[in-house]
């Protein structure tokens, strides 16, 4: 707790407090970037975002879990209250959830094993398994009505992405390939 507190101090000590007050008029996020809750990983860092930009769902192996209620939530408020144009599904390198979902033998707690149960391992390696990963939750963002009905009007585009921790770097997912930006 000491980090967290002294973090804080840091925080408001230098803060744009004119900033956080505005904010307190609202939010309109541009993107939901479904990301993994690791701890290397932080959108509002890696995309260079201000509090209010992006919305962000975080949970073990950034899954797009359409039939999980807090998934759920989190898509309809995004897409139906708030108006994002955008959801950026955000796979990333040395992700345990997906070398986890290759020996699910090895997983030791009944809340892992239901999360990752439906995952699987699919790839040469690590790197081609974590974007495959990271495609199979578009699909399932495809199929979700909220999500369906915003795509066919034209108002909201999906997008996978794959961060690499060393060498630093990112990729987009377009037409049938991943490319470096």
């Amino acid at each position: 707790m000491k980090e967290l507190i002294e973090g804080y101090k840091h925080f408001a000590a230098t803060a744009d407090k004119d900033f956080y007050s505005e904010l307190t008029k609202g939010q309109k996020p541009h993107t939901l970037v479904i990301s993994c809750s690791d701890s290397r990983i932080i959108p509002e860092e890696i995309f260079s975002a201000k509090p209010g930009e992006i919305f962000v769902l975080r949970n073990v192996g950034n899954l797009a879990k359409t039939d999980e209620s807090s998934v759920q939530a989190c898509i309809d408020y995004a897409v139906l209250h708030l108006g994002i144009k955008n959801i950026v599904v955000l796979g990333h390198s040395c992700c345990g959830a997906v070398k986890a979902s290759e020996h699910k033998e090895h997983l030791d707690t009944s809340g892992l094993r239901s999360w990752l149960a439906e995952e699987e391992y699919r790839g040469d390696s690590t790197e081609s398994a974590e974007k495959d990963q990271t495609l199979r939750q578009l699909d399932k963002l495809l199929k979700y009505p909220a999500v369906k009905e915003k795509i066919a009007s034209g108002s909201l585009t999906l997008q996978a992405m794959y961060f690499a921790l060393s060498p630093l770097k990112m990729e987009v997912y377009r037409e049938g390939e991943w490319r470096e930006i």
